[in-house]
């Protein structure tokens, strides 16, 4: 029979791991420049498409690695240092042979899941941080990783023969790019605390505590992942509540250890009413954000955002749709 700490667990790998759970929070362009909003206005069908110079992305070959634009993520850059560099190369047929093993249908798969798609963005996405030693996938934030999926995806099919379609309505498709991927929208009474020399929001209390809260990174979220795996498998116990708002709590993976989070969760045990009301707060503002979207233009000239899904799953994204179409 299932225990509470087994149900938390499987509550958890639902909601920080299933392929359709991103953390999709918002942010106002009030903290970019000028030429940063305008660009992300084009990037998101407000006016023409971006320029080969402005996106770095020239789709003449699929050799090599080609520079993301930080401001056209999801997060707009906001949550990573200022100077960090992003570059994606082509999949090639050794990533698609293991991404053809997903079953994203599923259910008791999603770990499975997370692990390919984050298999994806480690051996074709390249981080560069200033003043890191070391900088790869893990600094990325969970909600920017579709995004990267899909430039990846663009670059591997450069013919474009091989569309990835959205349902919109009953019997109605459109093909999606990362173009239509929306910018997270942080509610406003989160965004005023957002802190642009920490690149995270700064919650000082009159308690005298300061809180900070991170939008999770993929490297946070997978190290939580294997700890409360870890202690599932030896049937030890852990904090089944702290875990739920972990990833917003730590800020870099590099500094995870059993120890250092088993102190973590130790010193919020002394948090009051007020504190915890604080932290669920904001992280429930943040997931009532998290669903990715995309926004797209309807026959009447409307803006539409819903929910990303893709036609044939996940699995669409890098398998083609008629491959019996190679057939001579």
């Amino acid at each position: 029979m299932r225990n509470k700490e087994q149900d938390a667990l499987g509550a958890y790998v639902a909601e920080q791991e299933g392929a359709q759970e991103i953390l999709q929070t918002p942010a106002p362009q009030t903290h970019m420049t000028t030429a940063e909003s305008a660009r992300a206005q084009r990037l998101h069908g407000r006016d023409d498409l971006p320029t080969e110079e402005e996106t770095g992305l020239k789709y003449r070959d699929n050799l090599g690695y080609l520079k993301i634009d930080v401001a056209s993520l999801p997060t707009q850059g906001m949550f990573y240092p200022e100077g960090t560099e992003i570059r994606i190369r082509a999949a090639r047929g050794e990533e698609i042979k293991h991404w053809s093993t997903m079953n994203d249908q599923d259910l008791n798969q999603l770990s499975q899941v997370d692990d390919i798609l984050n298999y994806i963005i480690e051996r074709c996405v390249s981080v560069k941080l200033p003043g890191i030693m070391g900088g790869n996938w893990k600094d990325l934030k969970d909600v920017d990783r579709f995004y990267l999926l899909l430039a990846v995806r663009e670059f591997t099919f450069l013919d474009g023969d091989n569309e990835l379609m959205v349902p919109i309505s009953e019997g109605k498709d459109i093909p999606v790019t990362k173009e239509m991927i929306d910018f997270i929208q942080i509610p406003d009474d989160i965004m005023k605390h957002y802190s642009p020399e920490e690149r995270c929001f700064v919650f000082k209390l009159k308690t005298g505590r300061t809180i900070r809260m991170h939008i999770p990174s993929l490297g946070v979220t997978q190290w939580l992942k294997n700890y409360a795996q870890a202690k599932q498998q030896v049937r030890e116990g852990f904090d089944t509540d702290f875990i739920l708002y972990a990833p917003m709590l730590i800020s870099d993976f590099r500094r995870l250890s059993q120890r250092a989070y088993e102190e973590m969760v130790a010193e919020a045990q002394g948090w009051n009413v007020q504190e915890w009301s604080l932290v669920s707060h904001v992280r429930d503002s943040l997931a009532a954000a998290s669903e990715a979207k995309i926004k797209y233009t309807n026959d009447n000239g409307q803006e539409v955002t819903i929910p990303l899904t893709f036609r044939g799953g996940l699995k669409a994204l890098f398998t083609i749709s008629d491959p019996l179409s190679i057939l001579c």
